[in-house]
């Protein structure tokens, strides 16, 4: 068992921190720890969509994902510094990436970003990040532990095969620091979360399985990056691993490996859902 990292009581931050991120279960954890934080944020559902409210809008800082449809996070880190009248030239830039690869974060920095942080990431990396860039508030955070990824996860290694894993389908630390982040007495964060991810399974897997059939890698890659950090954010730690092998075998180009996969992580996945569906039957 890991040690369980000693509690801080930290200050809140102040600014405005523009958040871009294309996926709906990062966007609801993401905004619950900002504001847990006592920053004001807006949202930029692509790169192109944040150059443009970097272009009119004063932000003391943006979260910016690396991975996203329409323009990437290098390409718009790069728009925002080229703004006319050095508008995007000293504004801090914050990479968030979901590959966790050796070399990823002087990638992010040769791009023209300022800081990197793993996903899953917890409140206290999270606050960790901000705070060296934005100023302290008057107000307290509360007790948050310090930590490198969501309980429970190791985002860079490679999960055991789902029938050879005998643990929970959902880690029970993970939904506990969600729930922290939520209003005391108050389930709607995860009831939400949760929600949306039972909502949108059974679809996601279904573009998988054409993406495998028609081998359509690049689809392939997208959806198994986004379902990834989706699982793994609602402590679906065995799930995420087989959508992060899927996602390895698409930029590979191993096609039938990942068409080999499909089995496994269909009955993985039915076994996180029904451990999912469970815990929205319980009170918070």
């Amino acid at each position: 068992p890991r040690p369980v990292p000693q509690a801080q009581q930290v200050r809140q931050l102040q600014g405005r921190v523009l958040l871009v991120e294309d996926n709906p279960i990062n966007q609801g954890v993401a905004k619950a720890m900002l504001g847990k934080i006592g920053l004001r944020w807006e949202l930029a559902n692509h790169g192109a969509e944040a150059v443009d409210r970097v272009r009119e809008t004063d932000f003391d800082l943006v979260l910016m994902d690396c991975q996203m449809p329409v323009m990437d996070g290098y390409q718009a880190t790069a728009a925002i510094r080229a703004l006319p009248d050095g508008r995007g030239t000293a504004l801090p830039i914050v990479a968030l990436t979901a590959n966790a690869m050796q070399g990823d974060e002087q990638v992010c920095l040769q791009a023209g970003m300022n800081g990197f942080l793993a996903k899953p990431y917890t409140l206290a990396t999270l606050h960790a990040m901000l705070a060296r860039w934005l100023p302290a508030g008057a107000g307290w955070v509360g007790e948050i532990r310090a930590g490198t990824c969501a309980p429970g996860t190791t985002p860079t290694s490679r999960p055991a095969a789902p029938e050879d894993n005998p643990g929970p389908a959902v880690n029970p630390a993970a939904i506990a620091a969600l729930r922290e982040l939520d209003e005391p007495g108050s389930d709607e964060l995860v009831s939400h979360l949760v929600g949306s991810f039972l909502r949108s399974a059974e679809a996601s897997l279904a573009r998988l399985s054409a993406a495998c059939a028609e081998g359509q890698v690049k689809v392939l890659a997208q959806v198994a990056h986004s379902l990834k950090s989706s699982a793994a954010n609602l402590g679906a730690e065995a799930l995420a691993g087989c959508y992060r092998e899927l996602e390895k075998c698409a930029r590979e180009g191993r096609i039938d490996d990942a068409r080999g996969l499909l089995e496994p992580t269909r009955r993985e996945q039915q076994r996180a859902l029904a451990a999912l569906r469970e815990l929205l039957m319980e009170p918070a």
